[in-house]
């Protein structure tokens, strides 16, 4: 795990574990070790962090390459979008563009509130609905 996020990850935290095998499907897991020596490598320091999987029906083998997500902050029933659909101006506001086939250009700018983000994918608190169809940006 990288330096920049070692900070917000605890013991006993949530994980989820996807296999190229199952790729419709998530293990769920826990956060069982944290290094707390970190290893640098072409100038970036990592920390090795360990996490115990749930495996029902003994699906997983060993050395199954696998992706581990470590959950640092959850929201249930969030309206959420593509992190590229959102837009920022000068002053750092958040925008996305809606679809408007009335509009110059068949899209119009729409103010909103983002929240919680996993990098690809952000949360937005206030500003479009469910159901309204989002431009994303080039």
């Amino acid at each position: 795990m990288d330096e920049a996020d070692i900070c917000r990850v605890r013991l006993n935290q949530p994980s989820r574990i996807r296999v190229e095998t199952f790729k419709e499907r998530a293990f769920n897991g826990r956060v069982t070790q944290i290094s707390p020596l970190g290893v640098e490598k072409d100038n970036v320091t990592s920390f090795e962090v360990r996490v115990s999987i749930d495996n029902p029906g003994k699906a997983l083998k060993a050395n199954m390459t696998a992706n581990a997500e470590i959950v640092l902050e959850e929201r249930a029933d969030s309206l959420i979008v593509p992190e590229a659909a959102v837009v920022y101006d000068a002053d750092k506001h958040a925008f996305v563009n809606l679809l408007a086939p009335d509009a110059k250009g068949g899209k119009r700018k729409v103010a909103v509130k983002v929240g919680i983000s996993n990098g690809t994918k952000i949360q937005i608190v206030d500003g479009v609905k469910a159901g309204d169809k989002v431009v994303l940006s080039s």
